[in-house]
């Protein structure tokens, strides 16, 4: 409930009085210039089918390798510190899937969507707005400790530039949740953390 408060509703909301809601299906216009200038400069843009296959296939084969590290180490290996949301029992992985879903529409309104948003229409830049977004989005995962705010925002930028590439936030948001569904849900299962 908390990520829907703090950011699933009011970018929402913000977006519904700036009338602003079709920024949902299409990239916004102050956000096009960038999008381009990313496209030339990685040499083109990315079909959403690609880049969701590739990512998503690189991401959950990650998370199996990671962990049957785990499970050789037997604790959690990674970049900080994620005991506070990681599932201890298969009771609550409902739960971790849930959470998983809610940050990835949530997070991906708010920091990858409003934030550059209002940021390119109050001073013209949308550089400068996926920068502030990018810190934000690392400073809101501080109780990770200093690594993984970086890490975070190092994987806030890559869900930034697959926003762009594609032009649609609903790849963000997907890659987000196969993300979040990897740590807090294969990982733990497959690693044998998991109490019965």
């Amino acid at each position: 409930m908390r990520q829907w408060l703090w950011f699933g509703i009011p970018a929402l909301t913000i977006l519904a009085i700036l009338g602003r809601l079709k920024t949902l299906a299409t990239i916004p216009p102050e956000l096009l210039p960038l999008r381009i200038a990313l496209a030339t400069l990685v040499g083109g843009t990315l079909t959403t089918g690609d880049l969701l296959r590739v990512t998503g296939v690189g991401i959950l084969l990650g998370g199996v390798l990671v962990a049957l590290v785990e499970r050789r180490r037997r604790r959690p290996f990674g970049l900080g510190d994620v005991e506070a949301v990681l599932p201890r029992t298969r009771r609550e992985l409902p739960w971790s899937v849930l959470l998983s879903i809610s940050a990835g529409v949530s997070e991906e309104l708010f920091f990858r969507l409003l934030v550059p948003l209002l940021v390119a229409i109050t001073l013209g830049s949308a550089v400068l707005g996926f920068v502030v977004a990018t810190a934000l989005f690392g400073w809101a995962h501080r109780y990770q400790g200093r690594v993984g705010v970086a890490a975070t925002a190092l994987a806030g930028a890559s869900l930034a530039a697959a926003y762009l590439l594609t032009g649609a936030i609903w790849i963000a948001v997907v890659l987000h949740i196969v993300i979040d569904l990897n740590a807090l849900v294969v990982r733990p299962l497959l690693s044998g953390r998991l109490r019965a």
